[in-house]
């Protein structure tokens, strides 16, 4: 159960802090919002590092030893902020989460076979029908404009 409550938490506060950095990126720029999000979070792992009695992390020696493959995380990160910060800022905190969901969803579909050789179809349906609910969402609302353009002309 501890693990579901702490899925929604992680939720809510992935939300939280879209829309601060959506917010960091019009006053600051897109990069300096990214920045500004990344030096925070740096503080606070150097902290928790400190807080744990672990310092042998910051040691060069083992930092040398960290595959390079791990590093990657930190690079993917950095370029889905800057991507968050963009997207959201263009279609608004909802649209963007669900599209965010719809790609972390193909891409567990797809890291799924790559890793374990397995590949479901009820989870690929599953993202398809967020797919077409998105889809269906767009259209009622360009509907919507639409009959509210129309209304204003007449």
């Amino acid at each position: 159960m501890i693990f579901y409550i702490t899925a929604v938490a992680n939720g809510l506060l992935n939300v939280v802090n879209k829309m601060v950095n959506v917010r960091a990126g019009q006053c600051l720029g897109t990069a300096n919002g990214a920045l500004i999000n990344y030096i925070e979070a740096s503080i606070i792992a150097f902290c928790m590092i400190f807080v744990s009695g672990n310092g042998m992390e910051l040691d060069f020696s083992h930092i040398r030893q960290v595959p390079p493959v791990f590093y990657l995380g930190s690079i993917c990160g950095l370029v889905a902020m800057v991507f968050l910060i963009i997207g959201t800022e263009k279609s608004g905190a909802m649209l963007s989460t669900i599209l965010m969901l719809v790609g972390q969803l193909g891409m567990a579909v797809a890291l799924d076979y790559v890793f374990f050789g397995s590949i479901s179809l009820q989870k690929i349906l599953g993202i398809f029908l967020v797919v077409v609910g998105i889809a269906w969402k767009e259209k009622m609302r360009q509907d919507k404009d639409k009959q509210k353009g129309d209304q204003v002309i007449e």
